[in-house]
């Protein structure tokens, strides 16, 4: 792809030109013109993260249990799961824009996300709800800082062992929670110092116990396996 035809690409998206259409039009493939034109908006969403130019903070919410076991809330009496589901909303006019991030902090790091989208108030009282109804506790606000460090302190905990975050924890997805800062609050992930796996329905219980093995020994991780509960694709989604 040549710099001219990129201009181009770029202009013709501008006037609201589909990608197909840029690609006949300019004689390119359509799938090298919708990869240009992702990176090319993910690189804008980074400069506008590094300007600090992001949508004002709404609030910041996760299940109870999570803000036991991570952030110390003494005050509640929830029996911790080993997941939080963390959800960030910030305003943008009369609108809301929601990202949910799903997060296995005793092994695995975020297991799945949900990348921000532009939802009303009522549809995100919904999405609230069930998120509720799905955890079967109450959802408490924390502070931007305390999201970041979960979500962020999990991803660099499931590494040490091996594990990668979803394929949906894109650049979108992490400027929207706010790209990490120099330093995170310490959090203490794993189960009494070693990974705890708990295998849900679309894990991979095999491969997760091969890997802990490799990374951490055979003698210094725990696992419950072949039981149901919350997983990767058990997050709402509200069309």
């Amino acid at each position: 792809m040549t710099p001219d035809q990129a201009a181009e690409i770029l202009r013709l998206r501008d006037a609201k030109v589909a990608p197909k259409q840029i690609a006949r039009k300019l004689g390119l493939r359509p799938a090298e013109v919708k990869t240009f034109i992702q990176n090319n908006a993910e690189a804008a969403y980074l400069e506008k993260a590094k300007s600090g130019d992001l949508q004002p903070l709404q609030g910041c919410l996760v299940n109870q249990g999570a803000a036991q076991a991570l952030l110390g809330h003494s005050e509640m009496d929830t029996d911790p799961q080993g997941l939080a589901q963390v959800i960030v909303a910030r305003q943008e006019r009369n609108r809301l824009v929601v990202g949910s991030y799903l997060v296995d902090y005793w092994c695995l790091g975020v297991k799945d996300t949900i990348p921000p989208r532009k939802m009303g108030e009522r549809e995100y009282q919904l999405f609230c709800e069930s998120c509720v109804m799905q955890f079967n506790e109450d959802f408490v606000s924390i502070a931007l800082e305390e999201a970041q460090a979960i979500v962020y302190g999990a991803i660099d905990y499931a590494d040490s062992l091996g594990f990668k975050p979803h394929r949906d924890f894109n650049t979108k997805a992490q400027v929207h929670l706010g790209l990490p800062p120099d330093t995170l609050k310490p959090l203490e992930f794993g189960q009494d110092g070693k990974p705890f796996f708990v295998s849900g329905p679309y894990d991979d219980a095999a491969q997760v116990i091969r890997t802990l093995e490799a990374s951490v020994g055979k003698d210094n991780f725990h696992f419950l396996a072949g039981l149901g509960g919350l997983g990767p694709d058990d997050m709402m989604f509200l069309e």
